[in-house]
Formats: C-alpha cells, structure tokens, sequence
C-alpha cells in the first residue's frame, strides 16, 4: 500500500499533547473501549460519518475497522487517534484524511463520546486540533473540520 501523495513527506507522530488531551494512534488494543463509547454515543454520532452510522455496528465490524484504521496510519494514507484525558480516560476520536481520488484537500474530524463534560470537551480540543492540523499540512491545503458539536 503506497502512501497518499499529499501525506508521503510528512511526519504524522503516532502519539502527541495537545493541551490537556493525549492522542495516541487507534489500533485493535482499543477495540473495548472504542466500541463502547462509540454504542454509547450513537445518538451523539449519527451524522457526523454518514446518515446512520454507527447504528448497527457490531464489535466484530469495529474491530475490522480498527485494524483499518491501524493500516491506513501506518501506510501514510489516513489517521486516526483516540482523545484521551490526563487520566487515560477516553473521550473520543480524531481523523485526518485525504479526499478520495483528489490532492491537495482533505477532512479532519473528531468527536467525544456522550458525556455530561462533551461540549466542553469539544469546544476545549477543536481549537487545539485544528491549529496543530492546520499546521502541519503542506500549504495550500484545503482542509475541512468536523465535529460532533452540532449533534
């Protein structure tokens, strides 16, 4: 699998700080917690990747889409997260990818899963994320940001 021309030359750590939230790479490892917070929060989530997602998602399916997820990562051709606290605590997820069949442009995501603290959560980590996004992508790029903020 090559890497994405938009994505080759850059450095995309697998683990960094941004303010109080810790990513790490999503991997399989995260399988339990991922697919619980993503069932939790189905009525929080569904919009953000598609009319209905994630409903209907099996720990089976998030399992095969974790270890996409993992690939994908590794072979410079999207990436994915999970948004912890100072705790450990998982939050939610952070994507970056390219638009399919296109250069130059791309999508950044996140969401936090259905807790009473999500909003701040989300309006304390988009700022974070999209600065650090912004800057290290190759300029110009086009990049668009989404959240579950509106959900």
């Amino acid at each position: 699998m090559l890497p994405h021309p938009d994505f080759e030359a850059l450095e995309v750590p697998t683990s960094l700080v941004l303010g109080a939230y810790q990513l790490d790479m999503l991997t399989a490892a995260d399988v339990e917690t991922d697919f619980e917070a993503v069932t939790r929060s189905q009525s929080v989530l569904q919009g953000l990747f598609g009319p209905v997602w994630p409903e209907g998602l099996t720990f089976e399916d998030n399992l095969i889409d974790l270890h996409w997820h993992h690939r994908e990562f590794t072979a410079k051709r999207s990436y994915a997260w999970v948004i912890r606290n100072h705790t450990g605590t998982y939050l939610g997820c952070a994507y970056l990818s390219p638009k399919i069949g296109e250069r130059g442009c791309g999508d950044a995501a996140y969401w936090m899963a259905d807790a009473p603290e999500r909003l701040s959560h989300l309006a304390a980590f988009g700022p974070l994320y999209e600065a650090w996004v912004t800057k290290l992508l190759p300029k110009p790029y086009l990049i668009g940001f989404h959240s579950n903020a509106h959900l």
